[in-house]
């Protein structure tokens, strides 16, 4: 088991050529002009990764990712590290050490559609649910089992989405992200996922009244009382990329969901910053 004080801060995030036309990845860019990018919201890895190295004060490593200058430090590492002219998407791991050393690693990640990065319209309700539309076109519809509005996530096959069998104490290694992921691998290993490439998720449930954390490798949206819902942060959970970009888009909101409220077979959407939004279904046996 790793030592708690043998750990690196890190943040995954995709590179994909397919961002580079996509103006949205850049609004929250410092650089002007904004140009194309083909790394995925870099800015939020960014804000994520230095957040915890404040949180665990780690100085050295916070003031190389601090301000413009962190940013282009960040920007310049990543950049050498991979090959701008690889058509090939990438999930792209930046690791930074106490003493502010950056480290990147790549390995391919499959393809996927530009809307399950930044959908256009948000989440789409689950199935069965009234849909509005625009004003400009007025009424509401009602979607069916293979309908798709354009601008939404492609529906593919719903990842399994199951809570863990065994409850997870909040920590620091829990609220922010490490290398030291013992309680996400045991959570893996309890529903018997063996592969990273499974389409399947776990959902961290802290032990404290059952709350749902987050997913081992995902934040999860909910739908409850009318909107997509996602843990808050004090249920023991992480400021994910993704996340954040859904709640500053106004497209969930945060809210307390406990184990005992999932439904069996309800839908649900899970997403990170390698894979953008993923349509799940909750599975409790």
């Amino acid at each position: 088991m790793q030592q708690e004080s043998d750990f690196q801060l890190f943040s995954s995030l995709r590179y994909d050529p397919l961002l580079s036309g996509l103006p949205i990845n850049t609004e929250h860019w410092d650089a002007e002009p904004k140009t194309g990018s083909p790394f995925y919201m870099l800015p939020f890895h960014r804000d994520r990764i230095l957040q915890a190295a404040e949180h665990f004060g780690w100085t050295e490593a916070a003031i190389k990712f601090h301000g413009r200058e962190g940013f282009d430090i960040l920007l310049k590492s990543i950049s050498e590290a991979i090959s701008q002219t690889s058509l090939t998407p990438l999930r792209v791991r930046i690791l930074l050490s106490r003493d502010g050393s950056i480290r990147v690693e790549s390995s391919p990640t499959p393809s996927v559609s530009q809307f399950n990065l930044f959908p256009e319209r948000g989440l789409p309700q689950p199935r069965g649910i009234e849909v509005k539309v625009s004003p400009l076109t007025g009424g509401a519809l009602m979607l069916g089992e293979n309908d798709e509005a354009y601008g939404d996530p492609e529906r593919s096959t719903p990842w399994d989405v199951m809570p863990d069998k065994e409850r997870t104490p909040p920590t620091s290694f829990t609220s922010y992200k490490t290398t030291n992921r013992d309680m996400y691998t045991g959570a893996r290993e309890r529903v018997g996922i063996q592969d990273m490439t499974e389409k399947r998720e776990v959902l961290i449930v802290s032990e404290r009244d059952g709350e749902i954390m987050e997913g081992s490798l995902t934040s999860v949206f909910l739908w409850r009382n009318g909107a997509w819902t996602t843990p808050p942060v004090a249920s023991g959970g992480q400021i994910g990329t993704t996340r954040r970009w859904a709640l500053e888009k106004g497209f969930c909101v945060e809210g307390v969901v406990r184990i005992e409220d999932l439904v069996d077979g309800e839908e649900c959407w899970i997403s990170n910053g390698v894979r953008g939004f993923i349509l799940g279904k909750i599975k409790l046996s």
